[in-house]
């Protein structure tokens, strides 16, 4: 990979090649430009090497590559304002690379130039946006399989969403805060739902903004996150190799990069519950099974909450919680009657998630077929009425079982009268 650099100072795009080891040679320069401000690297006439577009000015120019990484004189394409940034895409589904750009002056839009695939372009079509659009990004942001543009608009303080009609034309941009002054918009998928989210730097609220996606190309309010002094671009990657993408952010002010590290996978992964499972009814005392949490981030410890309710609806009323618990096992004694439970995991960085399931089971003693939580005649003769007479069942039904062979039988009664009057031991 070699290097292409806009300097707006030096009217000049600058190619360095690469050393093949991550040093780079000698800067060459190309073009003859008005304060080239963005330059991009696509193949922008079909012959599979990597030409140049570059904004400057009024224009688009597009200097075409040799083969060899030397570049032959720039073609310009003029467009009514001057050019700000440049992003290349194939926008009308041709499989060719267009253009897109922004303008700002009295305008304040985007333009696309679409390829007519023999090395040259359409004149520029204008599409408004918000003032003074600063940089802009294509993605596919409501899922269609087409390139949406979103647009970065340093003067009203918003970002534009143009979603792709298929073909190459937009419709009508609808916009959405974000920071103050926001010079750069970077799409990627920051939340690991597999739709396309924001990152926003905003050179003067010293902050970047998230703006999550809905799954259909609207976006949710954003949040914000310090950035250090005056961000003027931003970058996602994932840069702790933690599977999820995380920001790079440049400071013009400062002149220092700061990473923020993206937490959705660095939270406890989903895991579920082992046992007790829904309506399986047990005796006491209860032993708690979970999946042990994958933890990604070798620095963190995952601890557990365990949650215990009379109901389906955890409320402090009526929830007990065994906290902090550092491993995914867990005995308790616990009165006959109905419960629901789940598992909090949390770390160390604040973050948490749940269980994937609330279960729920009912707690009880073999041999307390009347649930007075002691095993006496009383419980000899109310199975013996419910075997012998037809009489109410065990309440579960599991609690009469007492040889644990499946049946509710005469076996049972004597067995449980045994235990009972003799002293002889438990059968089950």
């Amino acid at each position: 990979m070699d290097l292409a650099a806009a300097n707006y100072g030096s009217d000049n795009v600058s190619i360095l090649k690469n050393n093949g080891d991550g040093t780079f040679q000698t800067r060459v320069n190309y073009g003859a430009f008005r304060g080239p401000s963005s330059v991009f690297c696509a193949d922008l006439i079909g012959d599979s090497d990597l030409d140049l577009a570059v904004a400057h000015d009024a224009a688009v120019a597009i200097l075409k590559n040799n083969g060899d990484g030397t570049f032959l004189p720039q073609v310009d394409y003029f467009i009514e304002s001057g050019a700000v940034a440049v992003f290349c895409a194939d926008l009308d589904g041709d499989s060719d690379s267009d253009i897109a750009v922004t303008g700002f002056g009295p305008f304040s839009r985007v333009y696309i130039l679409i390829n007519n695939e023999d090395t040259t372009f359409q004149a520029a079509v204008p599409y408004y946006v918000g003032d003074f659009p600063y940089s802009l990004f294509c993605a596919d942001l409501d899922g269609d399989g087409d390139l949406d543009l979103a647009v970065a608009n340093a003067h009203s303080d918003n970002v534009s969403i143009l979603k792709n009609n298929g073909d190459g034309t937009f419709q009508t941009a609808v916009n959405y805060g974000a920071g103050d002054w926001p010079s750069s918009v970077f799409c990627a998928d920051l939340d690991g739902d597999s739709d396309l989210d924001l990152a926003v730097a905003n050179g003067i609220s010293d902050n970047v903004s998230i703006l999550k996606n809905n799954g259909d190309g609207t976006f949710q309010t954003a949040v914000n996150y310090w950035a250090g002094d005056a961000p003027t671009s931003v970058f996602c990657a994932d840069l702790d190799a933690d599977l999820d993408l995380d920001l790079a952010v440049g400071e013009y002010t400062d002149i220092t990069v700061s990473i923020l590290r993206n937490l959705t996978n660095n939270r406890p992964s989903s895991y579920s519950l082992l046992s007790p499972i829904n309506n399986d009814s047990i005796k006491t005392p209860v032993i708690f099974n979970w999946k042990t949490s994958l933890l990604l981030d070798p620095t963190d410890t995952v601890r557990y909450d365990l949650y215990l309710s009379r109901s389906v609806v955890f409320n402090p009323e009526s929830t007990v919680v065994y906290d902090s618990l550092l491993d995914t096992s867990f005995s308790v004694g616990l009165q006959i009657k109905n419960w629901y439970w789940k598992v909090k995991a949390y770390d160390k960085w604040g973050a948490e998630r749940w269980s994937d399931q609330t279960w729920s089971f009912y707690a009880f003693m073999l041999g307390d077929v009347d649930t007075s939580a002691t095993i006496t005649l009383v419980d000899v003769i109310y199975m013996a009425n419910y075997v012998l007479k037809g009489g109410s069942s065990p309440i579960p039904l599991k609690s009469g079982d007492v040889n644990c062979d499946g049946k509710y039988d005469l076996v049972d009664v004597i067995l449980l009268a045994r235990y009972v009057i003799l002293g002889q031991p438990f059968p089950c």
